[in-house]
Parts: C-alpha cells; sequence; structure tokens
C-alpha cells in the first residue's frame, strides 16, 4: 500500500499538468491582441478595442516631463510607422486589424530608439 502512495501522487501531478485551463475566452498573450481576439468584440475603432481587451495599453507612466506633459504616454505605430498618441487609435476601423501589440519602455526603445518612456502600442492592420 505504501508503495501505491508515490505512484498515485506522481500520477495525479501528471493529469493536472495535462488538464486545460479552461476559460471562456482565451486571452493569450497579455501584450498581444490577436485577430481573433479583434474579432469577438462588437467595436469599431481600435481605441475600443484595446479599451475593452486591454485597458492597461492606454495607460501612461504619468507625466515625465515638465516639456511634454504627454511624454509619458504610449506611441502608436501603425504598421512601422509612428503616427502619435493614443488618440489615433480612434481613427482606426477594427474592422482592418491584424493585431495590437503594446511594447514596454525598454522594447520600445530597442526597436525605435529613445523617446518611448510610456511604450509603444504597434498596430498592424490586414493590409500591412
Amino acid at each position: 500500500m505504501m508503495r501505491r502512495i508515490p505512484y498515485l501522487a506522481l500520477l495525479a501531478v501528471l493529469v493536472g499538468a495535462c488538464a486545460s485551463g479552461g476559460s471562456a475566452r482565451s486571452l493569450g498573450s497579455r501584450n498581444v491582441i490577436t485577430q481573433q481576439e479583434i474579432e469577438s468584440v462588437n467595436v469599431s475603432t481600435a481605441y475600443e478595442v484595446v479599451q475593452q481587451l486591454r485597458p492597461q495599453f492606454l495607460q501612461g507612466r504619468g507625466q515625465t516631463s515638465i516639456r511634454d506633459p504627454g511624454a509619458g504616454m504610449p506611441v502608436v505605430y501603425v504598421n512601422g510607422v509612428r503616427y502619435g498618441g493614443v488618440e489615433v487609435l480612434r481613427n482606426l476601423r477594427s474592422m482592418d486589424l491584424r493585431e495590437i501589440r503594446f511594447l514596454s519602455a525598454s522594447d520600445a526603445t530597442t526597436r525605435y530608439g529613445t523617446g518611448h518612456v510610456g511604450g509603444v502600442i504597434e498596430v498592424t492592420t490586414r493590409g500591412g
């Protein structure tokens, strides 16, 4: 009987490791909004997509510069081109989106250079 206990414990661990998390809506990566997720919400703009699925993307680091009050906010890039602040997401139709990705300040600096204290919201369109 004592020999069975380790085997049963091992079996329980293996079964638990194979089990699914079982959530109704998988969020995927916390830094990426996929096309499937975009299509799952009934909204019309990229801003609304982000607001519903990953509202933390829209939060800046607060005012980091006296000269530039918006310096702590994320910068939006669309298909690799700098577009501006988060307000430009209101001009992008959700039906045109393939993916929305958030880059931290350090990742954004590595990819796009300095000036991204609030990070970057990268938008990839279906045509891009």
